[in-house]
């Protein structure tokens, strides 16, 4: 039996230069080497099987892969995992045991959870029949036909009702993960007509044709990041506090700035939660409000929004006024979340007088962040409530002045237009192939991802 290769080192989140990765291999592994997007990254020749991988800058997608050889240069087994690209709050892996025959014996588990939050209930099955799981997540597993293909699959179920599954296949002696049929949601622009509403041949990534399934306009959903303390956006956005005063008040208002039926925004807070579990990676998590429907609350109501209004639309738990901010590494995480949600979108930061370079405690640099953005198809507004802004655009490019109603309707429209443009198409393709989509410019849409463009 060709021998297994497994990750011990999970990264969910966004991640960017040297970070350590592992792999534990079976005993037939002489050397493993590591690649990124194809380049190598070095050759292991012993344990603790950990390399140091230099992804480059923060946040740009990539694919690592291990690859194990046995001691006469034969690759023996593959194993691959995206970066910077949308993954489950938790993952599992499977680490077979076999005896000196090859034979299987027994399954111990690997995760990760990005809240470190710790499992509850774990289940591991062989040929869908369910085995004793000892501690430390080990079972043994029952005495396995060679001539016969068998399926063994383990679920986690954590505390905070995450829940991460994986399975493998050993069939004719090999062992793999089992692979379905992946489709991607690709964000296109352009008006789509005739042959193009379809997109068939319309699509291509590294030169090969892409297979659409269905093209569709779905709900968009606006990202919004801000600096909790709303007093400087109700004094530009809403200097009469209007949408405090009464309910036919706050109604005229929304109207005065709507975006499309069905769109909803979640605000992204520039404020981090560390969540460290032991033997574990470290996650910082930047908290999110509840989904907000723009028709009932409408995007003045949403901008002039404390972090800890008590409103039922804005169930937001406080925040220490002194707490660091990092607005780039917020932008980057919605990014993600955008990109996971599979429909049209937009992120929207939002800066005040307060608002400086010196004060954000990012780990990313905001151009960085920007190419980001670009190079996963999530189009970026930023909006300045106090004035133009000169000193930030050398770092966050173009920045709309809203210091006026007037104003903040006419980026509101330019917002609603980016929105209306977009629709998504579902190609069967994985998600870093489905990044560098082009179009065919005859077929009259455009892509909005730009990986390696």
């Amino acid at each position: 039996m060709p021998a297994q290769i497994v990750f011990l080192t999970l990264y969910l989140g966004l991640i960017g230069g040297q970070q350590p990765v592992q792999v534990k291999v079976g005993a037939e592994v002489t050397s493993v080497r590591f690649l990124l997007d194809g380049r190598d990254m070095g050759v292991l020749k012993a344990a603790p099987w950990t390399l140091i991988v230099d992804f480059g800058p923060p946040y740009e997608p990539h694919e690592l892969v291990a690859v194990a050889y046995d001691r006469d240069g034969d690759e023996t087994g593959r194993v691959s995992q995206l970066i910077n690209l949308p993954r489950p709050a938790a993952e599992l892996t499977i680490d077979l045991q076999s005896d000196k025959s090859g034979t299987p014996v027994s399954v111990s588990l690997r995760y990760e959870e990005v809240y470190a939050a710790k499992p509850v209930l774990t289940t591991i099955t062989v040929d869908g029949k369910p085995v004793h799981v000892e501690p430390g997540f080990r079972a043994q597993l029952p005495k396995l036909d060679p001539a016969s293909p068998h399926v063994i699959s383990a679920q986690m179920r954590f505390s905070d009702l995450a829940l991460a599954r994986q399975e493998v296949v050993i069939t004719g002696g090999a062992v793999s993960d089992s692979i379905s049929t992946e489709l991607t949601p690709v964000v296109i622009t352009g008006e789509l007509r005739g042959k193009s509403a379809t997109l068939e041949r319309c699509l291509s990534a590294n030169g090969v044709p892409l297979q659409t399934r269905a093209v569709e306009t779905p709900e968009a959903q606006v990202y919004l990041i801000r600096e909790p303390n709303a007093r400087e956006f109700i004094a530009a956005i809403d200097p009469d506090h209007v949408t405090g005063r009464s309910w036919q008040a706050t109604l005229r208002a929304r109207k005065e700035t709507p975006l499309d039926p069905g769109t909803t925004l979640r605000f992204t807070w520039p404020i981090v939660r560390r969540y460290e579990l032991p033997g574990h990676i470290s996650s910082n998590i930047f908290d999110t409000s509840e989904l907000l429907l723009s028709k009932e609350v409408g995007m003045t109501g949403v901008l002039t929004a404390s972090y800890n209004a008590v409103a039922a639309n804005f169930p937001l738990r406080p925040v220490e006024p002194r707490s660091q901010r990092r607005f780039a590494d917020a932008v980057a995480v919605a990014g993600l979340r955008a990109v996971s949600d599979g429909r049209r979108r937009a992120i929207v930061l939002i800066v005040d007088c307060t608002f400086d370079l010196g004060h954000d405690r990012s780990l990313a640099e905001p151009l960085a962040v920007r190419n980001y953005l670009k190079s996963v198809g999530v189009p970026f507004f930023v909006w300045s409530v106090s004035g133009p802004r000169p000193d930030l655009e050398p770092a966050w490019g173009e920045i709309e002045d809203i210091g006026t109603p007037r104003q903040f309707q006419m980026a509101v429209q330019r917002l609603r237009a980016s929105l209306a443009a977009q629709h998504v198409a579902w190609v069967a393709a994985d998600p870093l192939t489905a990044l560098h989509a082009e179009a065919d410019p005859r077929c009259g849409i455009a892509t909005v991802a730009k990986l390696g463009r």
